[in-house]
């Protein structure tokens, strides 16, 4: 039998992430066996047909049993109810790691929950679309994107770099940094964005729509996103978010200020600095 990373890998909730992570583990043979579990029995048919998984279970305790490596792929909002009903199925050993948009909550839960021996890690994968569900997940869909892992002082080093390396087998960039430092940041160059997007929509009428073209359909496109995953990203990382809508006002009102004087020196100032750090990009 070849050697593997990981004998059995456990994925909780096959959607587009998870079931991209299923496709990538297979394609790059980093475990023997990959399980599967989805309260939706069409999704589990769908994630097996599509070889995402090798097979699926409703029964979260029978998808996890002897699993070495657990990942939740499921909304913030699911993540402390599928922890809690997990802890007894796991072997000892195991490690646990999600992938959610939001580290500070989750991974205090988790550490909470988990007992001794069982060893949590708390990622995000930045990648992504905003389209939703198994049928979208691609085995390339984490090449070339970065992954960010979240250490806490009780985060076994072991366990640790193992996720990391598991991270670059699928083709990230790994970057390591605290739970709060890692809500801090995702809050500007993730659901800022969000919020922003959502709220350029919400503020165009109907009958312009119609005259959208590419940049309008370009920077409103996230909006198309869950609202049932979104809402619980923006309710676990609010003080975040909102600390950063303060800052996108204050710019965004330095930008009206300029338009009002019909400064034109200080509207190119402007346009110059964005297009210098979108090059960097």
């Amino acid at each position: 039998m070849r050697k593997v990373m990981f004998k059995k890998i456990s994925i909780i909730g096959v959607g587009l992430i998870g079931g991209s992570i299923g496709l990538a583990v297979k394609r790059s043979k980093l475990a023997h066996e990959v399980t599967g579990s989805t309260s939706c029995k069409a999704t589990l048919t769908k994630a097996i047909k599509r070889k995402a998984i090798d097979k699926g279970s409703l029964d979260l305790g029978e998808c996890v049993k002897d699993a070495d490596l657990v990942i939740l792929a499921v909304p913030v909002a699911e993540m402390k109810n599928i922890l809690t009903l997990i802890t007894t199925h796991l072997k000892p050993d195991c490690i646990v790691m999600d992938i959610a948009s939001t580290k500070g909550e989750i991974v205090s839960i988790a550490e909470k929950i988990l007992p001794k021996g069982i060893f949590f890690v708390g990622t995000h994968p930045m990648a992504g679309s905003e389209n939703r569900g198994v049928d979208f997940a691609a085995a390339n869909l984490f090449n070339d994107s970065v992954s960010i892992v979240t250490p806490t002082a009780r985060t076994n080093k072991k366990c640790l770099n193992k996720v990391s390396q598991f991270w670059r087998k699928l083709g990230a960039r790994v970057f390591s940094l605290s739970p709060k430092k890692h809500d801090e940041v995702v809050a500007s160059v993730s659901h800022l964005p969000h919020a922003i997007a959502v709220s350029l929509m919400n503020v165009v009428s109907r009958p312009e729509l119609k005259f959208a073209a590419g940049g309008f359909k370009d920077v409103t496109r996230i909006s198309k996103s869950s609202e049932m995953i979104w809402k619980g990203i923006f309710a676990s990382n609010s003080k975040e978010i909102v600390k950063k809508i303060d800052i996108f006002i204050k710019e965004l009102g330095d930008f009206k200020k300029a338009l009002e004087k019909s400064d034109k020196n200080k509207i190119k100032l402007k346009l110059n600095q964005a297009r210098k750090k979108r090059g960097q990009i």
